[in-house]
């Protein structure tokens, strides 16, 4: 540890500790991740959804047997009431065919309501399908909270970033099997042990960085898949990556997650044993 890292340890280690707990209030909100209930992808003509069983899209069972019917019509989805179903947009019940429901990716999309059951349209390139939340969940009821490696000043490291003069584009998988592109604006170049590593990140407004990365703790006491983190700030050419704040993706906790699994490119040959772990 340098002298700057031992003089600012108390302040360092409050906000690892503050972010890690802010993070699992996120994953307990109601409509957290944990809430997550369902993941249907839509076919072309009518998607109908209810509890009852043939359902396409079937809710949990505590919905009515028939809530309505989503229509897939030239990449747009309508959605149907079924009688006396009181489904909702936002807080208003819908009387009749809605309007073309927004998507998840227009950044505003219509939230979906059955008594407390939550319903979203998402876009996972070109590809529609439903989100279903609930409150409910056994999964939400029965979490019992994240594990993390006890904080190491040894992982919070300080990288050069070397920007890409275009931003450069990427097929990205994810976990359901669908490759989207992504653009990765810059190369964060770091050293641990003395030794070099990098990692494609994406900038965000406020000029942090988004990486997802995976290193040989995968699958032994972190997830198999990968993790994400997002660094400080930067500071001119130079940004600071604590992975010590490193956390799992939703897809670790649910089965109707669409996470992006890390490029080729960002997983590292080196054991970071920082950030969230996995209940073995």
């Amino acid at each position: 540890m340098n002298t700057s890292q031992t003089i600012l340890a108390p302040d360092w280690l409050k906000k690892v500790n503050d972010f890690r707990s802010t993070r699992e209030s996120n994953l307990r909100r109601e409509y957290g991740w944990l809430s997550l209930a369902g993941l249907f992808w839509l076919e072309e003509g009518e998607n109908p959804m209810g509890s009852a069983a043939g359902n396409p899209i079937r809710l949990p069972e505590r919905a009515p047997a028939k809530v309505g019917v989503f229509t897939l019509r030239n990449n747009e989805v309508i959605v149907s009431p079924a009688p006396n179903s009181q489904l909702r947009i936002r807080d208003q019940e819908l009387a009749g065919p809605s309007d073309p429901l927004k998507v998840d990716t227009s950044g505003e999309p219509d939230y979906l309501f059955t008594d407390q059951i939550r319903m979203m349209v998402i876009e996972r390139a070109g590809n529609l399908a439903i989100r279903v939340w609930d409150p409910q969940s056994r999964v939400r009821r029965d979490f019992p909270g994240c594990t993390w490696y006890e904080a190491d000043a040894r992982y919070r490291v300080t990288a050069k970033i070397n920007t890409y003069s275009e931003p450069r584009e990427f097929l990205i998988d994810d976990i359901v099997g669908i490759q989207r592109p992504v653009k990765m604006d810059a190369a964060l170049v770091f050293e641990i042990d003395g030794k070099k590593y990098r990692l494609d990140a994406e900038r965000q407004e406020d000029n942090s960085y988004d990486v997802i990365f995976k290193d040989l703790t995968a699958g032994k006491t972190t997830y198999g898949a990968g993790r994400y983190l997002t660094t400080h700030i930067a500071e001119g050419d130079t940004v600071v990556i604590d992975f010590n704040v490193a956390y799992n993706p939703p897809c670790a906790f649910t089965e109707f997650a669409t996470c992006p699994l890390p490029l080729p490119q960002n997983i590292l040959p080196i054991v970071i044993e920082a950030g969230e772990k996995i209940r073995v």
